[in-house]
């Protein structure tokens, strides 16, 4: 699936059990956008409010998987937000003529601003 940092309210990749998600390390770094149930009403503990979702309804609200501390019948749909992969197959840390070697000149994107420089 995906990866790398979407930022806001980005296309859910992964659908996780709120128990999965409460008692695992694994999606500390993930966001989720939204949770729904899993057939009937559930309730699940964000930053110590308790909130509940009707049974076949749908709340959509960016949460951290840390600040989740007690989930029921409920399902997360996150994204990975870790940040260690490029947000397109283009982009990179080094120098940008080796990532437009195949191009002209004239299709390279221009940097505006800092000399050049791919900041």
């Amino acid at each position: 699936m995906a990866g790398g940092n979407y930022g806001g309210n980005s296309i859910p990749t992964h659908a996780i059990d709120g128990y999965e998600l409460v008692n695992t390390t694994t999606y500390d770094s993930y966001k989720c956008t939204s949770v729904v149930t899993s057939g009937t009403a559930g309730t699940f503990s964000y930053q110590g409010l308790l909130l509940g979702v009707a049974a076949g309804a749908t709340m959509e609200l960016v949460i951290s998987p840390g600040g989740v501390t007690a989930s029921d019948k409920l399902i997360f749909l996150c994204y990975d937000c870790s940040c260690n992969g490029p947000m397109s197959g283009i982009t990179g840390g080094g120098d940008p003529s080796e990532y437009y070697s195949g191009t002209s000149a004239q299709f390279r994107p221009t940097i505006i601003g800092g000399g050049g420089l791919n900041s």
